[in-house]
């Protein structure tokens, strides 16, 4: 084969094996991969197709796929030739295909019929069928191809079960999706028999620019695990949550046509580089088009004859609108992956397999639900919504233990829990074809409907054995854990983000409700510690809700360096060294002053960064130890305490002391010590006797430099 044989018509674009290269053209894998991975990287654009960053990767990882591109657009150039017509001529290629919806219950969980317009697009698109192949300029038409492909939804599972070709999975992957982050993982179908496509709420764009709208794994290298295609849900056909971004659904013909093995047109720019679309038909482009129809456009010049960008290419960048083609030699590289790498998925006995074949039978449901919030408050209503799956229920059946009522045969069921504590739920559906149950243990967490604190509010290390504080986390990696850095006392807070928290995993802890009016105003007080790691840009975010946690305010967002309380960069894990690496952070809450019933939460966000550590949280009036640092602390033990105690109460200066135990409501009912304190140690012995019944209290120690107070938890 000489390179004479490979020219294009359209310009001095080649394409050739990766063994020509290397022997005739000198080019070493190296220099070869470093010239493709810097062509890749200046061809980011604001609202993209993700598969040049993912082929990128793929490359950096194993360069021996280059020999595989090579190989593909060598079998294209045989297809092409005499010899090998019955071969491209075929019948019509059946693909099997599967959609993962990733979801938490968002508009991401799209609509069967969503699925099934695309489905409709996809097929209409891969045989010339759509309604606007008027729209091919007259100069491409003779192009313009059937490419005898058609999709359809798979009917049976890889188990032999009935399936509707759509499996729905509640995960939190669906955010900033990626190959790293493990999405694919979350549910996978062999890609040797199946069109994987997943869809997600948005796609992790590290490494690129803009939004990420889809992206597909080429054939033939990479991992079968991750081969498939992921699409942004708002992205899959052209009503639902599709109806008004002008994709017209052609976001996945794009991204598949990437799953057949073709590349963008504009890939090469003009002169092509060392590889490019490998298709003579499409000609050279000097970049994407922008998301619009310039149907002028001509931005190279040096093919002949010198013909106008070929914007209605489904390869381009152009809007759905504008697309409604594919290439003769498009379909001859298709052709060339159809029978070679991914000629098991269109094989008679696959068909079988996959239940293609089949005519269309119900299947039984699979059920699955979710609650418009998980954390409420007593007495008020909460509503579950159906998210069954893969056949049509025609009953209901709703456990719902410590609610009111406690089971429901709706559909979506609206119940209240009128007792605080944390509560399962069961979902069961059934139709002619059969049943099936979900419970999530520990689903619903029931908090009092009145403030669980009635006057200044304090965690001052952590140190109690039952903070009465809820972590929410997202079940990815780490969330917020006590540990033994600390400000003050011997216990902290912390977000591990350095290690095992994934890009976008979002952690929560809130605090017990707090009754605001007995406050003179309040602010929300706590010790911060956090380094930023080189490149990452971990998030802390501060809430409030006065509605039981329906919504919520924003009142503190920090990230990256202006989150950070050391200066500098540290890669390694991050902890805090000395009382200098902590800030007091200052969140006035004065807007507030007047609720009875105030939540506040903490949401961490990671960027794989490094550690946030939280400490000494307190809400107060003008006298908390927010306003200046206080020169004394105090711990009680036990705690919970079920005989006697003890108050140690270490002082830096000697000042003027009271010690005091208060009620949930604020008032004292035990004065322990009032007079001079020494510096030193002081130990104060508190009776089980002294104090009324088993509950939660609140201990005080207020000297002139501020006040401090302590949960007591008497048995």
């Amino acid at each position: 084969m000489n390179l004479s044989n490979l020219q294009y018509k359209f310009g001095i674009r080649v394409s050739v094996p990766l063994s020509i290269i290397q022997t005739s053209m000198k080019y070493s894998i190296t220099t070869l991969l470093s010239v493709l991975l810097a062509f890749f990287a200046a061809n980011a654009q604001d609202a993209h197709c993700g598969f040049d960053e993912h082929l990128e990767k793929m490359l950096a990882d194993d360069p021996s796929g280059l020999q595989v591109i090579s190989d593909l657009s060598a079998r294209a150039e045989l297809l092409k030739r005499d010899g090998f017509e019955d071969e491209r001529a075929g019948g019509v290629h059946i693909i099997p295909t599967v959609f993962h919806v990733i979801h938490q219950g968002g508009p991401e969980n799209i609509s069967y019929e969503q699925i099934e317009d695309q489905m409709r697009i996809l097929n209409e698109d891969y045989r010339r069928l759509n309604e606007d192949t008027t729209n091919t300029r007259p100069v491409f038409q003779p192009v313009a191809a059937d490419i005898n492909i058609e999709f359809r939804l798979a009917k049976l599972d890889p188990q032999g079960n009935c399936t509707d070709g759509v499996v729905r999975v509640w995960s939190p992957l669906t955010y900033n999706a990626s190959d790293e982050n493990g999405v694919k993982g979350v549910s996978y179908w062999p890609s040797n028999k199946y069109f994987n496509v997943w869809v997600v709420a948005t796609i992790d764009n590290s490494g690129g620019q803009g939004t990420t709208l889809g992206y597909a794994q080429f054939p033939g290298f990479g991992n079968a695990q991750t081969d498939g295609v992921v699409v942004r849900a708002d992205y899959i056909g052209s009503i639902g949550t599709s109806a008004f971004n002008g994709s017209n659904g052609r976001t996945l013909t794009h991204e598949a046509g990437h799953w057949f093995g073709l590349f963008h047109t504009f890939q090469g720019g003009c002169n092509g580089g060392f590889f490019d679309d490998g298709c003579d038909d499409t000609p050279p482009q000097a970049d994407a088009t922008p998301s619009n129809c310039p149907q002028n456009a001509n931005t190279c010049s040096n093919d002949n004859p010198d013909l106008p960008d070929q914007v209605e290419n489904y390869m381009d960048y152009s809007n759905g609108a504008c697309q409604n083609m594919f290439t003769l030699d498009q379909k001859s590289r298709m052709d060339a992956v159809l029978s070679g790498t991914r000629s098991n998925v269109w094989s008679n006995s696959n068909l079988t397999a996959t239940g293609v074949l089949l005519p269309e039978t119900p299947c039984a449901p699979k059920a699955q639900f979710s609650a418009e919030r998980r954390i409420v408050c007593a007495g008020e209503p909460i509503t579950f919504t159906d998210g069954s799956y893969n056949g049509e229920p025609t009953t209901y059946s709703w456990d719902f233990p410590g609610a009111t009522p406690s089971s429901s045969s709706s559909a979506n069921p609206t119940v209240v829990y009128n007792a605080t504590g944390v509560y399962s739920v069961t979902q069961t559906v059934s139709n002619a074809q059969g049943t099936d149950s979900q419970t999530q243990t520990d689903y619903v967490t029931v908090i009092p409907s009145s403030a669980e604190v009635n006057s200044y509010f304090s965690f001052e290390g952590f140190e109690e054995t039952e903070e009465d504080y809820l972590v929410i986390s997202d079940g990815l990696g780490n969330t917020w854990d006590e540990n033994d850095f600390s400000y003050s006392g011997n216990r902290s807070i912390v977000l591990w983000c350095n290690d095992g928290n994934p890009v976008g995993s979002e952690d929560e802890f809130q605090l017990p409700s707090v009754n605001m009016t007995l406050m003179n105003d309040p602010d929300l007080y706590f010790r911060l510690a956090y380094k930023q790691k080189s490149g990452q840009s971990d998030k802390l975010r501060v809430y409030v809700s006065k509605d039981c946690g329906e919504t919520w305010a924003l009142r503190y967002n920090k990230s990256g360096v202006s989150l950070a309380t050391v200066s500098g960069t540290q890669s390694s894990a991050f902890t805090p060294s000395s009382q200098s690496d902590w800030e007091l952070i200052n969140v006035n809450l004065s807007a507030y002053a007047n609720e009875e019933h105030l939540l506040v939460k903490f949401q961490g966000t990671s960027d794989a960064g490094n550690n946030i550590f939280i400490d000494d949280i307190q809400i107060s009036g003008p006298l908390g130890i927010g306003d200046q640092q206080s020169d004394f602390g105090f711990t009680i033990s036990p705690n919970p305490m079920s005989s006697d105690a003890v108050i140690n109460v270490e002082t830096t200066n000697s000042d003027s002391y009271s010690i005091a135990v208060m009620d949930v409501a604020g008032k004292q009912i035990l004065n322990v010590y009032t007079g001079q304190l020494n510096v030193g140690n002081h130990r104060f012995e508190l009776g089980r006797d002294q104090l009324g019944a088993a509950g939660v209290y609140l201990v005080t120690v207020e000297g002139n430099s501020g006040r401090s107070v302590k949960k007591l938890v008497v048995q």
